[in-house]
């Protein structure tokens, strides 16, 4: 394999970033399953039903910017975990709800806030135009990487 050159300055600036953005999700993400014995996604879902209370399960996803379908093992370990409940929804039966337990309120109470969370809320404050030119750049890191195809939902799960 031929030796590559030695990256720019700003290249290497680039790879910097990158670096502390994943270390920062992943240092993050640890912590908050050592200390509560949750996932981020977990911990996201749950910050969500306790911000808004009983949710359906689309509702949750549509929330968290997230297919159902990836979010149903997530709502399932809370479940088992005691830290949610499915309840019949009282406008429409025929509807489920995910409810928050009291144990989970009082995890809450104690939890920072999620780090997917922090960063959707963090991309909302940007103008358009910056939103724009960042995710061109992303968008061209991912054809960089061969990851256009890749399916992400979760930072760390």
């Amino acid at each position: 394999m031929p030796e590559l050159p030695e990256p720019s300055p700003m290249i290497q600036a680039c790879m910097q970033s990158l670096r502390r953005i994943v270390k920062a999700i992943e240092s993050y993400s640890r912590s908050v399953e050592r200390r509560f014995d949750l996932t981020g996604p977990q911990l996201w879902a749950l910050w969500e039903l306790g911000r808004s209370g009983p949710l359906s399960l689309k509702d949750l996803a549509a929330r968290m910017h997230l297919d159902p379908s990836t979010l149903v093992g997530v709502v399932d370990r809370l479940a088992a975990k005691g830290l949610l409940e499915r309840k019949p929804d009282p406008v429409d039966r025929r509807r489920i709800s995910l409810v928050p337990t009291e144990g989970a309120l009082a995890i809450l109470k104690a939890a920072p806030h999620p780090a997917q969370g922090h960063l959707l809320a963090g991309l909302a404050t940007l103008e358009p135009h910056q939103i724009e030119a960042l995710q061109a750049s992303l968008g061209t890191l991912e054809r960089v990487l061969g990851a256009e195809q890749l399916e992400a939902p979760f930072f760390f799960p």
